[in-house]
């Protein structure tokens, strides 16, 4: 019966036509689903889906629609079309498993991640902000795309094909940085750096290793000095035509890969570390950029900027190079191996790192300082006057902290090179950097004035300009004090010299930037030195720790005057003159230091007061009742005498007619046994 049963049931099978599926097929089914994002909005709002449902795991996601993703997801593959925004908030994440063809842009705080398990491709020619590479595979980039945020790649290998570019922003001051590699990236990239308008001097380190050469690519390749079919905002002109020797000819434009300018003057350096001192490169049609390597450049602005003129007003600019990406530990020998010698090294890694991790894991190298170049400092530009080109910054670790008033601290930024310094004579020196030094999703500010229960001292020397502009200084020194600091220069940061003003302490013939000493227990005096003056007119500015528990007074030797500096009285302008040795004299200042405990007896002068002051054309001075053959000699600021008087016995001395410049006077009291300098500011 069994038998008649199979044969039966075989005559119907083979008579059906049957399609069968393979697995295979089936799951190729179930990819084949499309979302259509259609109406603007929310991604987990159903409403905005053209079939009013969310998409799954095995969708393929078409964004026809601005969409904002508000919940981390995961996708099959991801579609978007042309001017479409897809915005991923802050914390949340994409996944895709399959293909992206970006035709639009993918922006946001939150993260793309391709997390497939086979090969994937980016596709069109769309914009990115933070971009993960999580696939043990290899994800190719097919068309060239932008990155404005973080790359990571966790995992497997990033084919760019010379496809990635990686962009700075100057509206948002960001650049796309490449974050803490631990899979593999091959192919060229093109990294980009912006620079700020100022004509300054800048410390920088290429972030990739072209295979093509510095006028390709910081010069755009530009057929001459004045090249019109240069993009405008890009590059900038590397001059070097007669280094020393000017002037250039027209004709020489173009020579070794040079741009002309009359002078002939170089504008790219390298720097020798057995001779401290910056060399001129010999060409930049022949030599290449390679990663890490650090170089000081003269930024004028990008390559529409006049370059007959040091007059010519700067422009903002972005340097722009294609070459492969360092990854990977990252070691330099090149340095100083003279004790306390200087060092100029060179980011390698696209990406900001933390100078703390590199230090720590370098050798015969402080750990507890760097100096950033900071060509924002010196105040407002006037190209019309000297001065206004940077200075160097004191940066202490581990805090980070500064007494300049800068944005630098301990992060190393992409395409920037710094000095550090050597410990020891004839001693292996290495700076080494790691993947791990990376600290890209970081945006730290500056840390000015520290936190710790040590007392301190900080003194800013601004041109009066920029004082008054609530710019920048053009110097400063700090001062520490602590039980554990000696009063020698051992453990002092030594000061590099700016090329404009200089403000220091001089200790054991050494010149320190950050001193680090004692309290006193008895009246010290600090030699403070100023050099290169480039104006007439400053500002000293002193800050304080909190319950600083010390008076200090500030001798002006030229004009013969202590001032008492206080949290309301912290600021001392005066002028020089390059014509009056004294006035513009290394040494005219000194800090004289009193613990509380031994100030002196109240003064006679505690009671004068000057009023109005600010004056007009009369003043008067009152609280002179106890002063005995009191005199009054009043000084302009560069310590001319323009008035001379004595009191008599008197409670109040009237000026009616001080008809003077407008300006900052000094008002010098004297009595039998002692005197008094005071601050009277003349307007209009």
């Amino acid at each position: 019966m069994s038998k008649i049963i199979s044969i039966f049931l075989f005559s119907i099978l083979a008579s059906v036509n049957f399609t069968c599926y393979s697995q295979s097929g089936l799951d190729a089914s179930k990819s084949v689903q499309e979302s259509v994002f259609i109406s603007s909005g929310s991604w987990s709002n159903p409403q905005n889906w053209k079939n009013h449902n969310l998409p799954t795991s095995t969708s393929k996601v078409i964004i026809e629609a601005n969409a904002i993703l508000d919940v981390s997801f995961q996708i099959n593959s991801l579609e978007i079309d042309q001017n479409i925004t897809l915005s991923i908030n802050p914390s949340f994440q994409l996944f895709v498993t399959k293909n992206i063809e970006n035709n639009g842009r993918i922006l946001g705080e939150g993260e793309l991640v391709l997390n497939g398990s086979s090969t994937q491709f980016i596709k069109e020619e769309g914009v990115y902000n933070n971009l993960r590479i999580s696939n043990s595979s290899t994800i190719h980039i097919k068309d060239e795309i932008e990155v404005f945020g973080n790359l990571y790649v966790d995992a497997g290998q990033l084919k760019t094909k010379g496809n990635l570019y990686l962009r700075c922003d100057f509206e948002t001051n960001r650049t796309a940085q490449v974050g803490e590699v631990l899979g593999e990236i091959s192919g060229n990239v093109q990294t980009e750096q912006c620079y700020p308008a100022r004509r300054a001097n800048r410390l920088v380190s290429p972030s990739v290793t072209t295979s093509t050469s510095i006028h390709k690519n910081w010069q755009e390749n530009a057929d001459s000095y004045f090249d019109e079919d240069i993009d405008e905002g890009y590059g900038t002109h590397i001059t070097g035509l007669n280094p020393g020797s000017g002037p250039a000819y027209l004709e020489q434009d173009g020579e070794n890969g040079f741009d002309f300018n009359p002078s002939g003057n170089a504008s790219l350096f390298t720097y020798d570390h057995q001779q401290r001192d910056f060399n001129p490169i010999n060409n930049t049609n022949v030599n290449r950029l390679k990663a890490g390597n650090p170089y000081m450049l003269l930024v004028r602005g990008d390559r529409t900027i006049n370059i007959y003129s040091n007059l010519a007003a700067p422009t903002a600019t972005i340097l722009r190079a294609k070459g492969e990406l360092v990854t990977g530990d990252y070691t330099t020998t090149d340095l100083s191996q003279t004790k306390n010698g200087f060092s100029l090294v060179g980011n390698p890694y696209h990406a900001q790192v933390d100078m703390n991790s590199v230090l720590a894991n370098s050798i015969n190298i402080r750990k507890d300082v760097y100096y950033v170049w900071d060509p924002k400092l010196g105040g407002i530009q006037d190209l019309n006057q000297p001065g206004g080109r940077g200075a160097f910054v004191v940066v202490e670790l581990p805090s980070g902290s500064n007494s300049s008033n800068s944005e630098a601290n301990q992060y190393l930024q992409p395409m920037q090179a710094v000095f550090v310094q050597t410990i020891d004579d004839n001693s292996v020196t290495q700076v080494n950097f790691s993947e791990s030094d990376k600290a890209v999703t970081l945006n730290p500010q500056t840390q000015i004035l520290s936190d710790s229960d040590e007392q301190f001292l900080n003194i800013q020397l601004f041109n009066k300009v920029s004082y008054n502009a609530g710019s920048t200084p053009s110097d400063a020194l700090r001062i520490n004090f602590g039980s554990r600091f000696s009063n020698s220069a051992n453990d002092d940061i030594t000061k590099l010299k700016n090329v404009d003003e200089n403000l220091t302490r001089a200790i054991d013939q050494n010149l320190v930037a950050l001193e680090r000493r004692n309290m006193p227990g008895a009246e010290e005096i600090l030699p403070l030195y100023i050099n290169q003056y480039r104006r007439e007119n400053y500002t000293l500015n002193f800050e304080f720790s909190d319950s600083f528990d010390t008076d200090v007074y500030l001798i002006d030797h030229y004009l013969e005057i202590e001032t008492l500096l206080s949290e309301s009285n912290q600021t001392y302008s005066f002028n020089v003159n390059s014509s009056v040795a004294g006035s513009v004299d290394g040494n005219r200042f000194s800090l004289k230091l009193t613990p509380v405990n031994l100030s002196t007896p109240e003064s006679l002068f505690s009671e004068v007061k000057i009023y109005p002051n600010p004056t007009k054309s009369s003043f008067s001075i009152n609280g002179l009742a106890d002063i005995t053959n009191g005199e009054i000699n009043i000084f302009n600021m560069i310590g001319q005498q323009i008035y001379s008087e004595k009191l008599g016995t008197v409670s109040t001395f009237s000026i009616e007619d001080f008809n003077v410049e407008e300006g900052i006077y000094i008002v010098k009291l004297s009595s039998d046994h002692e005197e008094q300098s005071f601050k009277l500011i003349k307007g209009n």
